[in-house]
């Protein structure tokens, strides 16, 4: 049986606390999780964001303990990674004389020739990792799992749960008197339930006052209970805080019903027992005593101190060093002298806009080789606030979790193209009816088994065409569902939605772009506005390979929007107002594929025909830098470069691509910082001129919003490596998707949380992903960073508390700047270009 929370409360208490009063603490309770995106448009997390208001290191710790979670990554993987030479051993012994003490206190001698930090490091190094402990079967916690899968089911199951529209609780309590693990969990179980309250917050309250909670421990106590199961929880969450109004009607819930449902459980076994761990200090101090050949009795308290270090504060160790070596050496590779700074003025071949994403740094670097060619980093949603509403279907958001939606647009045809959307808007409905039909007969109660008969051979041959010739079947399915070029967003409202984009908010967007990226008004014949999105076959996280900034969908249709703003006559004339845009600047929408390194070019027939030469060079050159990237990316794949397009179509592929794997820093900067450095796809790279934002409002709005996305990235692939069962999602060869909105282990049990083992390590269990950090590097005089920080209560909570490290180049006075507090910066770690 699992472990209880409420065992320790003797006999019921009455409180008497009011309604108001329970409904506070079961808000306050639900902060302990972070809202859980469904995964046809996932969102990376910190799924430790409820504890944002605490240090790093408080929050790993009281993380740990929360979610019974590992606090660092496991030693043993710590020390590959030093064998490898990824971390230094002298970078961790440094680190570990800082922790304990400085130089006297980590010298301090336990033995001939032995200091403390001897011991440290010989733990870190060479000696003792305790097992990883087994996960023991929770039944309660299956048992509520069950009937959250069966109440927030999507469409995926036959039929729907009955009850629904009354709410969680009342759809669950109605039923489970006929369950059998719930009956089974002793006698007293049905006139409990008989007994409950209708209403889940006055459960809530009866059942604390059943099991003798006081006061003072209610929160505590509902805290836990919501952390034991963060997936559904996380759900409910977002269901509560982000989702559309029309996707809560149908099945209410709040977290309130949650709770009432772990506290009946708790009530019906009040005899589960609590397990407490032994101590194992004595045999690690045995252990460094007998491997540095001393007697114990002579290693006194600085034994002790050696022996009593935790686990989790030497993998601390481990990954403090790997975050100051990439520091060191990124710094290292970044001239900062202003003289080297200076751009050439000569007009470039072309511009092209890429998303921040750490992807597009080595398909940047790769265009800029292979001719005139400058880059910008952007939001990939491209500052625009929409959702598209394809007609027939839900609308989809575009645009950060951050920012609420201020145009629904709609889909159009494109100028020239009637015909060809004529045909894409059958293929879309014919597309939309043939899944719902197959769907429906191969769930329903009367139609199953004639389905698999009928169906069995079409399916046989689909399979063998998907499994030896996967490029082949992705063509077929294509040419099936059709390109979807025909049909863009419409500047224009849709009917009920949240209005289009009048003249005013299409020069506002297009000013936007160049404010925020210090893009030169004189601009390139041809300027590329380029989203993103991966390409994954069979795959319930195909949305954590798309645009975070586009809610987990592709960033064409933003790209296809702002080229349209950015051509029309009337933005142009205004724009050239404000600073000479050249009238011969055209602007395209493309999108890079991030699995396969190609990049897809838009409404090409709409280029001016004295253009034609310029796209055709470019168009190589995008074919030359594809190959290079794919190349280069291949090793770090373990897969030769051709196999690309056939793992984005490859129904069986675990590992279509990496994804963000490796982030590890946000630069805020001129691309000339940046140009001549090899960042090995580990940054996310945002355009910033410093020379052009002297209010520092461009700089605040970067600062707040995409890299507050990008922390958001970089700590769910930190906790996902850390402990993948638990802040991740696990082996993804044993997922299932359930109710069309996430996946769970097996048969059942929590939503996963997180990103999938195979998104994290090789295939021999060596972390591809490093778990540090996010860097921030901004290119700006100091006071005005220092004024953007302070003016941000977000940033200081993220710098102040070590959740995101900070490092100022100042280019007036040729200085490196590492912030260490709220309010201070360290003069000791500066450095002269």
């Amino acid at each position: 049986m699992t472990s209880s929370l409420t065992t320790h409360f003797a006999r019921p208490v009455a409180t008497g606390a009011s309604r108001p009063e329970t409904e506070l603490l079961i808000s306050l309770a639900a902060r302990a999780v972070p809202p859980l995106w469904p995964l046809d448009g996932a969102i990376a997390v910190n799924p430790l964001a409820g504890f944002e208001a605490q240090s790093f290191e408080a929050a790993l710790r009281e993380g740990a303990r929360l979610f019974r979670a590992r606090a660092a990554l496991p030693l043993p993987l710590w020390r590959r990674l030093v064998a490898a030479g990824v971390v230094d051993r002298r970078q961790v012994q440094q680190v570990a004389v800082e922790r304990l003490g400085g130089l006297t206190s980590a010298f301090e001698l336990l033995g001939p020739n032995v200091t403390l930090v001897d011991c440290v490091m010989a733990r870190a190094s060479d000696l003792l990792v305790t097992p990883e402990p087994t996960d023991r079967e929770d039944p309660v916690a299956a048992l509520i799992a069950k009937w959250c899968g069966a109440f927030f089911d999507r469409g995926q199951a036959g039929a729907s749960l009955p009850g629904r529209e009354a709410g969680l609780w009342r759809a669950v309590t109605a039923l489970l008197r006929h369950d059998a693990h719930f009956v089974g969990l002793g006698p007293d179980v049905v006139p409990l339930l008989d007994a409950a309250s209708a209403d889940p917050v006055t459960a809530v309250a009866e059942s604390l006052d059943a099991l003798g909670v006081a006061a003072s421990d209610r929160h505590g106590v509902l805290t836990r209970l919501v952390a034991r199961l963060p997936g559904w929880a996380g759900y409910i969450r977002w269901r509560l805080d982000h989702a559309d109004p029309a996707d809560r009607v149908e099945a209410p819930a709040t977290m309130a019903d949650l709770l009432a449902l772990w506290l009946l459980m708790e009530r019906a076994d009040p005899a589960l027992a609590t397990v407490k761990s032994a101590c194992r200090q004595l045999a690690v101090e045995l252990a460094l005593a007998r491997h540095f050949g001393f007697d114990p009795a002579d290693g006194g308290p600085a034994l002790a101190q050696a022996a009593g270090i935790d686990e989790a504060e030497l993998g601390l160790m481990f990954q403090i060093a790997a975050e100051r070596g990439y520091r060191d050496r990124l710094l290292a590779a970044l001239p900062l002298a202003e003289a080297q700074m200076n751009a050439l003025t000569v007009r470039p071949d072309a511009q092209l806009v890429f998303c921040i994403d750490v992807r597009s740094e080595p398909i940047r670097r790769a265009i800029e080789a292979e001719g005139h060619h400058d880059t910008y980093g952007y939001a990939g949603f491209f500052g625009l606030p929409i959702a598209i509403h394809p007609p027939g279907e839900p609308r989809v958001r575009q645009l950060p979790v951050l920012v609420a939606p201020q145009h629904d647009l709609a889909l159009a045809p494109v100028a020239g193209r009637a015909e060809d959307a004529r045909r894409e808007r059958r293929a879309r409905t014919r597309g939309r009816a043939a899944a719902d039909l197959f769907a429906d007969l191969k769930t329903g109660s009367a139609t199953t088994f004639t389905t698999a008969e009928a169906t069995g051979p079409l399916s046989a041959a689909l399979m063998m065409l998907n499994t030896l010739l996967p490029t082949v079947a992705a063509r077929i399915g294509a040419r099936w569902r059709g390109s979807g070029t025909a049909l863009a967003p419409s500047l224009h409202a849709t009917e009920g939605g949240c209005g289009g984009l009048t003249l005013a908010d299409q020069l506002g967007y297009a000013r936007a772009l160049f404010s925020l990226t210090g893009l030169s008004r004189s601009t390139a014949r041809l300027v590329v506005l380029t989203g993103h999105r991966g390409a994954t076959v069979n795959n319930p996280y195909a949305a954590a390979l798309d645009c975070g900034a586009c809610a987990g969908h592709g960033g064409a249709p933003n790209a296809r929007v702002l080229a349209q703003i950015l051509n029309d006559p009337e933005v142009r004339l205004l724009l050239a107002d404000d600073g000479a845009l050249p009238a011969d600047t055209w602007f395209i929408a493309g999108e890079h594929n991030t699995t396969t390194d190609t990049v897809t070019l838009f409404d090409l027939h709409l280029l001016p025909d004295s253009h034609r030469a310029d796209l055709a060079r470019l168009q190589a050159a995008l074919g030359r830098a594809g190959e290079a990237t794919r190349q280069a990316r291949a090793s770090f794949l373990r897969r030769p470069a051709g196999d690309c397009a056939i793992a984005a179509s490859h129904w069986g592929e675990v590992r279509p691509e990496w994804g963000l794997t490796g982030n590890a820093s946000f630069i805020v900067a001129r691309r000339a910082l940046t140009r001549d450095v090899d960042l090995g796809g580990r940054a996310f790279l945002h355009s910033y001129d410093w020379r052009t934002d002297g209010s520092g409002e461009a700089l605040g709005t970067i600062l707040t919003a995409p890299m507050v996305v990008a922390q958001w990235i970089n700590c769910q692939y930190l906790f996902s490596t850390i402990d993948n069962r638990r802040y991740g999602a696990g082996d993804k060869t044993v997922h299932n998707p359930i109710g069309r909105l996430g996946v769970v282990r097996g048969n059942g049990g929590d939503l996963c949380v997180g990103l999938p083992y195979q998104s994290l390590f090789h295939d021999d269990g060596t972390p591809a992903h490093i778990p540090q950090r996010l860097l921030t590097i901004v290119e700006a005089p100091l006071a005005r960073v220092k004024a953007v920080v302070e003016g941000h209560a977000i940033l200081r909570r993220l710098f102040g508390g070590g959740w995101v490290n900070l490092v100022v180049l100042d280019p007036e006075t040729g200085k490196r700047r590492c912030w260490l507090s709220d309010t201070a910066f360290d003069d000791q770690k500066e450095t002269k270009a």
